[in-house]
């Protein structure tokens, strides 16, 4: 509805290369046509050159100017550029709530994630309002699998450190070490439930696994793998300097979601 990259998009889905940690220029100034021209489908109902200045200065720490000589769309444009990249994600995210009140928060979200896949940024705008950091598609199933299986009642802990995970991992930037030592707790703590071992550790709880056969063996010893790539690199209590590679929090990441998906539907 917008006309938000409707060319582009003609063209086919973009690179899917989605690790960009920043915001160029041209993407923030595209986020300011946008949200200006969404203001516009409202009706008056959010008055792009009044309200939704006031909102895009003020949720940046400016003092909004009464009457900038250069126009107020200018002027949240030139100030848009100015501030560090996270804060313009954090705009992101607060326009939507704003576009939420006057029902054009899917057009924008639409809008938004055009113009942050053109740009390959590493997330998008969720239908939550939130920002997350974009999987392929077979691991974003992955996750929903595990989202659904910790909705059981009895994995309420292990909810509450896989939502922790996700936080870190979606943030920006990324906390990578927040986001392994959580997702790994969670892990855990889906184990110890499981197998009805509430004061074991990880590894006493899959040493058990292998004792009785519970699962594959190469499955046990991969567990046994993550528990030491833990104990080594982000383990409660370390001051080692956490050095995993980007792609390396990715794997561990993914694979302690994996493992809990193996927790909760085994025999």
């Amino acid at each position: 509805m917008s006309g938000t990259r409707d060319f582009t998009k003609q063209e086919g889905p973009p690179s899917p290369v989605r690790n960009i940690e920043d915001a160029p220029q041209g993407m923030r100034q595209e986020l300011i046509d946008l949200a200006w021209n969404i203001a516009k489908l409202s009706s008056g109902r959010i008055d792009p050159d009044g309200h939704l200045y006031y909102v895009i200065e003020q949720s940046l720490g400016f003092q909004a100017a009464g009457n900038p000589m250069s126009g107020m769309r200018q002027r949240a444009g030139r100030d848009v550029e100015s501030v560090d990249w996270p804060r313009v994600y954090d705009l992101i995210g607060r326009l939507w709530h704003e576009f939420r009140q006057v029902r054009l928060h899917e057009h924008y979200r639409n809008g938004a994630n055009r113009i942050l896949a053109g740009y390959g940024a590493a997330w998008d705008l969720g239908d939550d309002g939130r920002l997350h950091r974009v999987l392929p598609a077979a691991a974003q199933e992955q996750v929903s699998a595990a989202i659904a299986e910790l909705d059981d009642p009895q994995f309420a802990s292990a909810r509450a450190l896989f939502n922790a995970a996700g936080d870190a991992y979606d943030d920006r930037p990324r906390r990578d070490r927040d986001a392994c030592a959580n997702v790994f707790d969670a892990m855990e703590s889906v184990a110890k439930v499981r197998y009805g071992f509430p004061d074991a550790t990880f590894g006493q709880v899959v040493a058990q696994l292998r004792r009785a056969e519970a699962l594959n063996g190469c499955i046990i010893s991969l567990l046994e793998s993550i528990n030491g790539l833990r104990n080594r690199n982000f383990g409660h209590g370390m001051t080692t300097t956490f050095n995993l590679t980007p792609v390396e929090v990715d794997f561990t990441y993914l694979a302690c979601i994996g493992a809990i998906l193996v927790f909760c539907r085994a025999h």
